[in-house]
């Protein structure tokens, strides 16, 4: 068993307390699902390409070339 001291951090105890009665769950359970879920994080591949994936879709780069707008973008500089 894991003991954490929050004491010199009394704001984290209170949101920590917030999240666990919004959440109806015990502080420690709120706890042990935010290692779970930094432990997989952490265990996903590391290929920049699947962090790719994980990015969010922008809408003013839809159904265009990336290429295409830096070239124009480039243009404009010069």
């Amino acid at each position: 068993m894991i003991s954490i001291d929050l004491e010199p951090e009394p704001e984290l105890e209170m949101t920590l307390d917030a999240v666990a009665k919004q959440e109806q769950s015990s502080p420690g359970e709120i706890i042990k699902r935010l290692i779970n879920l930094y432990i997989t994080q952490k265990k996903d591949s590391g290929l920049l390409t699947d962090c790719v994936d994980d990015l969010p879709e922008i809408a003013c780069f839809k159904n265009k070339a990336p290429l295409i707008i830096q070239r124009a973008l480039r243009d404009e500089w010069t």
